[in-house]
């Protein structure tokens, strides 16, 4: 029967003994390394998809826009039939449209003609 010595368990010099317990230390820093940069490397990429997300979140969708949002002409032009009423029914679909009839009115005067630019408050 034979006998194998493994060479690694039996040294001759000191020398070698402390390079075998060395060759551990410096794979531990090479893990560690590769550790860091696969880190470095996943922050980054949380980083980018973070920033991107944020940017389509933000301005990619458009939304209904409310009344005040809504820019309202400052003029109109008066065709035939129009009065200050349906002016005004058209600037403000729902609600009291009084206020603004009479603040028309102070404005255009009482009566308008066809092609007359209207001024709205």
């Amino acid at each position: 029967m034979a006998t194998t010595i493994d060479p690694l368990l039996f040294t001759s010099n000191s020398r070698s003994a402390v390079r075998s317990f060395e060759a551990p230390r410096s794979v531990r820093v090479q893990t560690s390394q590769r550790t860091f940069q696969r880190r470095r490397m996943v922050l980054g990429a949380v980083l980018v998809f973070g920033m991107a997300s944020a940017l389509i979140t933000t301005s990619a969708f458009a939304s209904n826009p409310t009344p005040a949002q809504q820019a309202i002409p400052r003029t109109v032009i008066a065709k035939n039939g129009d009065t200050l009423w349906d002016i005004a029914r058209q600037i403000v679909p729902k609600g009291a449209i009084g206020d603004l009839v009479s603040e028309m009115v102070r404005l255009n005067g009482s009566q308008i003609e066809p092609g007359q630019v209207v001024r709205i408050p």
